[in-house]
């Protein structure tokens, strides 16, 4: 693994950071990948803001650390921010990602928006 990819994807492969599920979570979503794996993300917001992000996958070492490090990038930021994440801001974030594994980025995005939507769309019924 440490042969194909950067410190940064295997730190977070090896060392997931808000892994795990949020009770009574605002916004939930679970995806999964053409490759068969999935990824669910729970989120719990306040003041329009990402509070506390948890997140699981029983995908590869790659996907792992795609979900770590979406995490990462919006935890304590505006919902609206957070729709703005995309697989490049991922790629990004480690200094590069293998080609072959950019789907896992890919996943860890979609499954974000959509946690983010299903909050929305709550939000949006209980006003």
């Amino acid at each position: 693994m440490q042969q194909v990819f950067t410190p940064t994807v295997v730190e977070h492969a090896m060392n997931p950071r808000h892994v795990g599920s949020i009770d009574n979570a605002d916004g939930f979503a679970i995806m999964q990948s053409d490759c068969g794996e999935s990824m669910e993300i729970w989120l719990r917001i306040k003041d329009e803001h990402i509070e506390d992000i948890g997140f699981w996958s029983d995908g590869c070492g790659a996907t792992i650390a795609c979900g770590s490090m979406i995490s990462e990038l919006v935890q304590r930021k505006a919902v609206e921010a957070a729709l703005r994440i995309n697989e490049h801001d991922i790629v990004n974030a480690f200094n590069g990602l293998p080609g072959g594994n950019v789907h896992c980025a890919e996943l860890a995005v979609k499954t974000l928006r959509k946690a983010v939507k299903v909050y929305l769309g709550k939000n949006r019924v209980e006003k």
